[in-house]
């Protein structure tokens, strides 16, 4: 190759896909929710009674929440038509554990 030659490079053009109601039907959301917390390891009897519950903080697309759970998709991939394709990074948690809900504007 000589000094100062040029290479050509292709770019592919995409059209990139609009979030709007008409694909996604469902809020931008951070949930704020406690999981529990468990270890196999041997402890005192002091730290295993001074165990917590992990606070946790999942972001996406709140696709269901009712009495019993709140579903949280954080990916999304679209046809090349533009529709929605898959949902993924799939967060269920039991509506119990849910502590606070931000919704998110894109």
């Amino acid at each position: 190759m000589e000094c100062g030659s040029t290479t050509k490079h292709t770019t592919l053009i995409m059209k990139l896909p609009t979030i709007n109601k008409k694909i996604l039907d469902a809020p931008f959301v951070s949930v704020h929710w406690k999981d529990i917390n468990g270890t196999a390891a041997w402890v005192t009897l002091k730290e295993a009674m001074n165990s917590k519950v992990t606070i946790c903080i999942s972001n996406g697309w709140l696709i269901k929440a009712d009495k019993d759970v709140h579903v949280v998709a954080g990916d999304v991939n679209f046809n090349d038509d533009g529709t929605l394709g898959d949902v993924g990074n799939i967060t269920t948690m039991p509506t119990v554990n849910v502590l606070k809900i931000k919704k998110v504007k894109l």
